[in-house]
């Protein structure tokens, strides 16, 4: 039986972007309470704040505390303060600037910045794509993305570069390195996997084979894909074998249910 699970929640907990639960989603959580699982829920979503997050899992039915969900943004005021960044240039929605802001933040819409931050941003364009590229080019903008993610599912079912190649785009143009605080980066990491007892077996849930699974797997934890997201069978390499491959949060608690049994 699973003791300590990590949980993606795009694709995983959550059909779309509006954050609507899979019908098994309520039963799976209530589940893994029953049982004692400790979990945390892992995710790279930047379109809310911590606490909006959360407000917003509660009101769809996902029942989960603050301290059992960690985003990029939990992570990202620690390095801000570190290195004492004051002024940026935002990619990303309302809610992030926001959030930044409210960290005492300047959110600037000139070149003359300390950063770009780069979350998902349904209205990216050229005007955006101009400023960010001369900040980072010109005045030495370091490029500080919240996921490392390849792709995203948006919820036309359609998908589009996710916000790890909009940094690598912007890192390629302008030849410098960019950072992350998404899940696998070391700042996401730290606050992750501490709030797990020491020495015992960890497992990770998740639809992202990329950013999550084969990653989280070189760090030695067990690995459970789940193709209700943006990835499917055909999509795994052939060096990568998830330690269990489930179709549904319900196959899943079955499965955990025999080996409990057992």
């Amino acid at each position: 039986m699973i003791k300590n699970l990590i949980i993606d929640i795009d694709g995983v907990l959550t059909k779309d972007k509006n954050l609507t639960p899979f019908e098994d989603t309520p039963a799976f959580i209530e589940f893994l309470r029953k049982n004692n699982v400790k979990f945390k829920i892992a995710t790279n979503n930047s379109l809310y704040s911590p606490d909006q997050l959360v407000e917003r899992l509660n009101q769809n039915g996902i029942k989960v505390k603050r301290n059992e969900v960690i985003t990029p943004l939990v992570v990202l005021p620690e390095y801000l303060i570190e290195k004492d960044i004051s002024k940026v240039f935002v990619i990303g929605n309302q809610n992030l600037k926001n959030y930044l802001t409210s960290l005492g933040k300047k959110v600037s819409e000139d070149t003359n910045v300390d950063a770009v931050v780069i979350g998902q941003d349904k209205d990216f364009n050229f005007k955006k794509m101009k400023i960010a590229t001369t900040a980072i080019k010109e005045s030495n903008a370091q490029i500080l993305a919240l996921n490392a993610n390849l792709i995203t599912k948006d919820d036309d079912g359609l998908l589009f570069p996710g916000v790890g190649s909009v940094a690598q785009m912007f890192a390629y143009a302008t030849k410098k390195e960019w950072i992350h605080f998404g899940k696998n980066s070391p700042y996401y990491n730290k606050y992750l996997l501490e709030e797990f007892p020491k020495n015992e077996e960890i497992w990770i849930i998740s639809d992202d084979i990329f950013t999550d699974l084969i990653p989280f797997s070189k760090l030695g934890l067990k690995t459970i894909f789940i193709t209700t997201g943006k990835y499917k069978l055909e999509d795994l390499p052939p060096d990568f074998s998830p330690d269990l491959i489930v179709d549904s949060l319900t196959q899943l608690i079955e499965k955990l249910k025999d080996d409990k049994k057992d």
